[in-house]
């Protein structure tokens, strides 16, 4: 036995051992990324849910009397309005107001037609998640919204508006927060029904 492990080639013997350990590796960090797929599925799915109070005018304000490029009124409100959404983002306050802010763009297209837009439903199509990599992921998020609106007079209607939102999100103390939201709900400009 000891003479057949000195003839043995170590070169082989090194390969074979970096071919199990690379391997290893490959396997681990496979499953760990499929695992982290999963877990951004998750916390996307619930945010689409969640995240269509971002698309409903808060009630305490006045749409119609609303300057609708004042913005001072409506922010307040819709950072009380969005208190819900503040787990999903990472935790500045700068950040986090900055991604509840783009949301006035929708409410302006809005307003320029004399439309105020009381709810939203929105249905998750799907998601792809772009990249992951060390420690942050960019998503594609395809939705269907449907856009519930009143006009002055009180006659009701809706908007049906497909949109993609594009999320970046960062690992933060072992979570996934959003650190940017992207929307193109918030630059429509289509029609109404």
């Amino acid at each position: 036995m000891k003479k057949w492990w000195q003839n043995i080639n170590r070169g082989i013997l090194l390969l074979i051992i970096a071919i199990i350990a690379v391997t290893s590796y490959l396997i681990s960090d496979s499953i760990k990324t499929k695992n982290e797929k999963a877990k951004l599925r998750e916390i996307t799915t619930q945010f689409v849910s969640d995240s269509s109070i971002l698309f409903a005018f808060p009630q305490d304000i006045d749409f119609f009397s609303w300057d609708g490029m004042e913005s001072d009124n409506l922010r307040p409100a819709m950072y009380s309005q969005t208190e819900s959404l503040n787990h999903y983002f990472c935790d500045n306050e700068v950040i986090r107001k900055q991604e509840i802010d783009k949301s006035q763009l929708f409410f302006r297209n809005y307003y320029e037609r004399q439309l105020c837009p009381i709810s939203c439903t929105r249905s998750l199509v799907r998601i792809e998640i772009n990249e992951i990599y060390n420690g942050s992921a960019t998503i594609s998020v395809f939705t269907e919204n449907k856009i519930d609106y009143k006009d002055q007079d009180g006659k009701k209607g809706y908007a049906e508006i497909e949109s993609t939102d594009t999320l970046v999100l960062l690992k933060i103390d072992g979570q996934w927060k959003i650190i940017k939201l992207d929307s193109t709900l918030t630059e429509y400009e289509g029609s109404v029904y």
